[in-house]
């Protein structure tokens, strides 16, 4: 895990120890997007004690739009629904119509806008980290929180519906039954943590005036004392548009659910695991899988420096070979390499290669970086595509390491947020930890957490 300072700290921090050195400064930082060092013609300048970097370079890092009009001196930054102005010689931006002050004015060096760190921080919505050995700047989008019910205090139903929930009910048996009229239909459930929880959303469906009145800040929730399985379930209105009603239930361990429907009821009941009514077995398939392995890094970006005095780079191009090796054995597994030796193909790169090969999995090698007490093992996806996909394997990475579990995390890390395909990001180990860094770069080792991730690779594919 990365230790952050805010965006005001850091920035004090940072413009004090460049403040001596002014414009003549001969330390130049480097400057680092999600761990991925970001190459441009300019880099970034001190001006009048202020950094300032090159707003394209960190746009397209980001995935987003970025327009100059030559006429008007004026570049136009977009994502989503934001749109922000940078006019040159100009201390004041434009962000949705509304002018914000920057710390210094726009400048143009060899056809690049740079704006003030600062400001990037604040509008790009990035968290910081200042290495002062390295002369780095890292930024990371900052992360998103857990999936969440949200609360709608004042909720409202547009006509735009197939389906009416009226009411929903506890029978006593470990039972949830949901009454509705018109077309009401579940979508694919959620199953979260902490508490454990299974989430139903149903599209197109909105609540009933007599139910809704019953909504307590936006929702209504129900303890359950009398039984092993149900701790207690509440709903709310998840979106308005569209219009989309959201069931939680609370379970216990060891449960699972059936879900029935009747002529305008969906009965959910709770049960032990091992009483869950079995779904028929698949035939065996002769589909085979493409896979692929992305090795961190490489040629001039070596990622982070062991103290061992190796590099990222090396850790994960063994691990991408080791599993290629073991791969090549599987009849209904092809796997492709977004690297094979010691080159750096850029993060565009490593999208478009997935999806020119039209992978079904898409794997991201990486070791972390942090104190020398940082110590353990994290599993990232994105999408909820490919959270099931990044369960298995962070399971198979902690039994191949057994390094501390640091968890399954959420980051919008560009190759596993702009792939389409089930996708993950391993960080193995932290290279700044001598513990950590003795066994990624152990052959042994190496080879047992090459074959646990080909084993999770397999299980999540149901490959024997």
């Amino acid at each position: 895990m990365k230790r952050f300072v805010s965006v005001l700290m850091f920035m004090s921090i940072f413009f004090t120890m460049f403040s001596a050195v002014g414009q003549a400064a001969e330390v130049v930082p480097k400057l680092f997007l999600n761990g991925q060092l970001l190459k441009s013609v300019v880099s970034p300048q001190i001006i009048n004690s202020s950094t300032i970097v090159p707003v394209r370079t960190v746009s397209e890092g980001l995935g987003y739009q970025i327009v100059w009009d030559n006429t008007s001196k004026t570049a136009t930054v977009t994502h989503a629904n934001n749109v922000i102005k940078l006019k040159l010689n100009d201390n004041m931006a434009v962000v949705n119509d509304k002018k914000v002050k920057m710390d210094t004015s726009v400048a143009i060096i060899k056809g690049y806008t740079l704006v003030p760190l600062r400001f990037i921080g604040e509008q790009f919505g990035l968290d910081f980290e200042w290495k002062a050995v390295e002369k780095e700047v890292h930024m990371y989008e900052q992360e998103p929180t857990d999936p969440t019910e949200p609360i709608d205090p004042e909720p409202t139903f547009p006509p735009e519906t197939t389906g009416q929930i009226t009411d929903i009910s506890y029978s006593g048996e470990s039972r949830v039954t949901i009454d509705y009229e018109g077309e009401v239909k579940a979508s694919k459930p959620m199953v979260l943590e902490n508490p454990k929880r299974i989430v139903f959303d149903f599209p197109n469906t909105n609540y009933s005036s007599d139910l809704s009145s019953q909504f307590l800040n936006g929702q209504v929730e129900v303890n359950v004392t009398d039984s092993t399985y149900l701790q207690g379930y509440r709903y709310s209105l998840f979106s308005n548009t569209p219009a989309t009603a959201r069931l939680v239930i609370l379970i216990g361990d060891n449960t699972g659910y059936e879900m029935t429907e009747e002529l305008g009821k969906i009965h959910f009941s709770l049960m032990s695991a091992t009483d869950v009514p079995g779904t028929p077995v698949d035939p065996p398939s002769s589909k085979v899988y493409n896979v692929v392995l992305d090795a961190g890094h490489g040629g001039s970006d070596p990622g982070a420096a062991s103290v061992l005095k190796k590099w990222e780079k090396e850790f994960t191009l063994n691990i991408a070979l080791k599993m290629k090796a073991l791969l090549d054995k599987e009849s209904k597994i092809k796997v492709h390499l977004t690297r094979t030796g010691d080159t750096y193909p850029t993060l565009d790169d490593r999208v478009k290669f997935a999806e020119s090969k039209k992978a079904n999995l898409f794997m991201s090698i990486h070791a972390n970086s942090g104190a020398s007490s940082a110590t353990g093992t994290e599993t990232y996806y994105y999408r909820d595509n490919s959270k099931a996909f990044a369960g298995v394997i962070h399971k198979h990475l902690i039994a191949a390491t057994g390094l501390r579990d640091r968890g399954v995390k959420k980051e919008a890390y560009k190759v596993i947020k702009q792939t389409t395909m089930p996708a993950v990001l391993i960080e193995a180990g932290f290279l700044s930890n001598a513990n950590d860094a003795k066994l990624l770069f152990n052959d042994a080792a190496q080879n047992k957490i090459a074959a646990e991730l080909v084993a999770g690779i397999k299980e999540y594919l149901n490959v024997k």
